[in-house]
């Protein structure tokens, strides 16, 4: 009777803290993330944005039920992540999960709120079956809607819905200026799509972020711009256009280039400098793009025929001159935990020679096997680099691709009595500068991955919209095994077979000698 009457009081004290705790919970939320950068919890951005609503938003989650297994992660990933986005928001943000499949007026209201249903094949049971299933986020706002129509992968779902969040509350999006070449300055080919369609993907994954505006130079620039997106060319500007963007940049404005030195052709194997009043400008400020072709020994690969008998035969080969990049400046928001990215016929910035009141912070580099195809001639040919040890011929360190001047520019019209209104220089302006025009075509390097996250990053950081950088980087981070040496990788390979072996001996040795003192100390003690 004692011991029930001291227990019954420590039990509701236990269950009292429990109660208390959870009603703290409710209004303290935290969660301790150890993974590395912290990519299992909301970034700093994510809560400042729930946090920051002025207004009551809703997300409406329409999830079957009845999804595949495959995807059954992908909706519980779902709702931890937004239980986050709610904790966070001050009571300003809330969200249900919603199952249209068996309702026609939830099917309309999902309708309505631009998320559709897709077909999916299902195996079950031993029998194959197509199930149409739903798996959106739909966003609320005031009078506004956005949406989320399909989460198949939850990877960058965070920066998704933090950049949704940020566009159904933004007032007005910032304006970027998207420079391209003249579709006359640039001949058609047949059966490939037409020059408006050249940087479509870039251009599309822009406008959900900004009002994107297509120009020509032949006008002067609003000064609305955040940022000129200039996508290279390979014929000179006229002096209008030219004027134009120099006086962009004596006012201020920030440009992004996207610029060859040298025009390659891959089927032609031919290659020569590109002839531009552009790097005339460049020079003036004290920007300078070497005449040659950087190789790098990390590369990507093409594909060549030859004949083998009488059979056509394809084969691969590592081609430097289509660099894979992942050595970047650790330092810079912009690209610390990008993924790799893909060059195709890119030069070296000459960063020995930077104008006097510049400075320049290096962005993107090549490996450090690298090398160079130099001016005039330009070597390109494919067949060279088959059966060859690129490592072995390419001993140069890596070299500069991309990086940001900053300091003071001057005019390239400064001196000229026929532009009298020219403004002088300029102290606050920004240029990021990349040596690969291709990098950023829909036929060339966009599709991947560390591309469009690099020029979506640069965007943002020229257009002082950073806070999303963080967010859409976190989970790409590109972690290569550290080359070693072949007598490295025999001991590696000794070890991992021995060492077990050793071990279960050494264990097995060590278990024996303690069953003999057993047995002796239980001897002595029946003696």
């Amino acid at each position: 009777m004692i011991k029930t009457k001291t227990i019954l009081p420590s039990i509701l004290i236990f269950l009292a803290i429990l109660v208390f705790l959870n009603l703290v919970s409710i209004s303290i939320f935290t969660r301790i993330d150890l993974s590395q950068g912290q990519i299992y919890s909301l970034s700093r951005a994510s809560k400042q944005t729930v946090k920051s609503l002025a207004d009551r938003l809703v997300i409406k989650a329409y999830f079957s039920k009845n999804l595949p297994g495959e995807y059954a992660d992908a909706r519980r990933y779902t709702q931890d992540l937004l239980s986050e986005y709610q904790a966070y928001s001050r009571g300003k943000l809330r969200f249900e999960f919603i199952d249209p499949s068996d309702e026609n007026t939830l099917k309309e209201e999902a309708r309505k709120n631009q998320i559709s249903p897709v077909q999916m094949r299902v195996i079950e049971n031993d029998k194959f079956e197509i199930r149409e299933v739903y798996m959106g986020l739909a966003f609320l706002y005031q009078d506004k809607t956005e949406s989320i129509p399909l989460i198949q992968n939850t990877r960058g779902l965070e920066y998704d819905i933090t950049s949704t969040i940020k566009r159904i509350t933004a007032q007005g999006l910032k304006k970027i200026a998207f420079f391209q070449p003249e579709e006359e300055s640039i001949p058609q080919v047949p059966n490939m799509p037409a020059q408006a369609e050249e940087f479509s993907t870039v251009r599309q994954l822009l406008t959900e972020s900004y009002e994107v505006s297509i120009i020509d130079l032949k006008t002067e620039l609003e000064a609305s711009v955040a940022a000129l997106f200039f996508a290279g060319v390979k014929d000179s500007l006229s002096q209008q256009q030219l004027y134009n963007l120099d006086q962009f940049i004596m006012k201020g404005g920030n440009v992004l280039f996207f610029q060859d030195r040298v025009d390659a052709n891959i089927q032609q194997q031919s290659a020569k400098n590109i002839e531009s009043n552009l790097f005339d400008l460049l020079t003036h400020y004290g920007i300078y793009i070497k005449s040659n072709l950087v190789t790098d020994a990390q590369c990507g690969q093409v594909q060549i025929q030859r004949m083998q008998g009488i059979f056509r035969m394809v084969t691969p080969v590592s081609y430097p001159l289509f660099p894979i990049v992942n050595k970047v400046n650790k330092d810079n928001v912009i690209v610390k935990n990008l993924d790799q990215m893909q060059f195709i016929f890119t030069s070296e910035i000459d960063t020995t020679r930077t104008g006097d009141n510049l400075q320049f912070e290096p962005l993107l580099f090549s490996s450090n096997n690298s090398g160079e195809v130099k001016a005039p001639r330009y070597d390109i040919n494919v067949n060279q680099y088959m059966n060859t040890n690129l490592k072995m011929m390419l001993l140069d360190e890596s070299k500069v691709l991309a990086g940001i001047y900053t300091g003071t520019f001057r005019s390239y019209f400064a001196d000229r009595k026929d532009y009298p209104d020219a403004l002088l220089e300029n102290s606050e302006a920004r240029i990021l500068l990349l040596t690969d025009r291709e990098f950023i075509e829909d036929a060339g390097a966009s599709s991947v991955k560390g591309n469009l996250d690099f020029v979506l990053n640069a965007v943002d950081y020229m257009a002082a919209e950073s806070t999303l950088i963080e967010i859409r980087s976190r989970e790409t981070e590109f972690k290569p095994l550290r080359e070693i040496s072949s007598n490295a990788k025999k001991s590696v390979k000794w070890v991992n077979i021995l060492f077990p072996s050793l071990l279960l001996i050494l264990f097995g040795i060590i278990r024996y000698r303690n069953e003999l003192k057993r047995r002796k100390i239980i001897g002595e003690l029946y003696e």
